[in-house]
């Protein structure tokens, strides 16, 4: 009998102790990793019948998203995802120069390499990004190269040098449909970047432009006319945009933007980042594509998340993507791209839930809602 009561509060304390780990609060700290499955939800079957790029081309639309190394190797659920609801990917850093030119001036593609064979192998074509920035140089190659010049102007040749032959070598080696061929290049006032408006102590920066006699004008100048002149010589095409962001917030830095494209027949397009808030003023998104699009030239929404805010989550993206379709002629669509896929991997933090897919790949509310509005508009479910 006493083996028997042994037994009897035992088993309490086991179904107590299960009960008390069933109602402990997840925290960003004891945040279970899902681990490598394919999602599946209790979603209308509409959802299942049509991946997002599906309902996306039926309206005259790529839709694309980012995605980084590490998730690719790690991550079975975000190849799943990828490869149903989008046409093209962006990769987050792979492309960028610390990543590919080592600290002796060598080109290493591997890793890019993978990745791009990887995308190629299920049907997804590939953006480039990015072939100038003032973010995520080799520094430790660079910056020799210019301690070791005789002299300043030797010094400046040989960062131009380098700038043209990494454009040539990026642009020959990889097969893609567009490039960022610069990125971030004006301050929010609409002046080019400069050392006076960027702070540039940090290993990773190098403001290009310094070592130009025209300064960051003359550096995108010289970054497009490279692009293109490597496009012709290898007998390749592909998009050539300027890509910036907070031009929903239609400051002069929009306009710089815009003028600077009017002006260079080598720019092909303007992407606009939109890393915004579900709060931003609807009006200053339809008013930025307007003026965007009378440039003439394509325009991209380039890395588009939606942190959450009073505002709908869902309804915002919906309403990003009717401003688009609407206002954005077919001939100037570059797309729209999200910077991610799942909240798990965003940049901004998960906590942040600025994408389409949970932490856990579960399809948010602004996915639902999205997929809702592209389906009834594309007329898919009345045939």
């Amino acid at each position: 009998m006493k083996n028997l009561h042994c037994l009897y509060f035992a088993i309490i304390l086991l179904v107590s102790a299960l009960m008390c780990s069933c109602d402990e609060k997840i925290t960003p700290d004891n945040k279970p990793d899902p681990g490598p499955y394919t999602p599946v939800d209790n979603t209308p079957a509409a959802v299942y019948k049509w991946g997002l790029k599906d309902l996306a081309k039926a309206n005259g639309l790529l839709i694309g998203a980012e995605f980084s190394y590490s998730t690719y190797v790690n991550d079975d659920s975000l190849r799943v995802v990828l490869g149903r609801d989008f046409e093209a990917v962006t990769f987050g850093n792979e492309m960028k120069h610390d990543n590919i030119v080592t600290k002796n001036g060598v080109f290493d593609f591997s890793r890019a390499d993978k990745m791009a064979e990887w995308a190629s192998g299920c049907g997804l074509k590939l953006f480039g990004h990015t072939l100038g920035w003032h973010n995520q140089q080799q520094c430790d190659f660079l910056n020799p190269l210019i301690d070791g010049a005789p002299s300043a102007d030797s010094a400046a040749a040989l960062v131009r040098k380098a700038h043209k032959e990494w454009v040539n070598a990026m642009v020959k080696h990889f097969d893609v449909y567009g490039w960022d061929v610069v990125n971030e290049v004006f301050a929010d006032s609409g002046e080019w970047r400069s050392s006076a408006n960027t702070a540039t102590t940090d290993y990773h920066k190098f403001l290009w432009g310094s070592y130009y006699e025209g300064g960051t004008k003359e550096f995108v100048d010289s970054a497009f006319r490279a692009a293109r002149e490597a496009l012709e010589s290898s007998g390749k095409t592909a998009d050539l945009y300027i890509n910036e962001y907070s031009l929903e917030w239609l400051g002069g830095k929009l306009e710089a933007i815009c003028k600077y494209a009017e002006g260079n027949p080598d720019v092909t397009g303007i992407g606009t980042q939109m890393h915004i808030s579900a709060d931003v003023p609807r009006e200053n998104i339809s008013k930025m594509l307007e003026r965007l699009v009378k440039t003439g030239k394509k325009v991209r929404i380039s890395e588009l998340d939606v942190t959450m805010g009073n505002a709908d989550q869902g309804e915002t993206i919906v309403y990003i993507f009717d401003q688009y379709l609407k206002i954005v002629p077919e001939t100037q669509r570059g797309g729209i791209s999200f910077w991610g896929v799942s909240d798990k991997n965003s940049w901004l933090g998960y906590s942040k839930e600025p994408l389409l897919y949970s932490y856990s790949y579960r399809r948010k509310d602004a996915y639902l809602k999205l997929h809702a509005y592209l389906l009834q508009r594309s007329g898919l479910d009345r045939q």
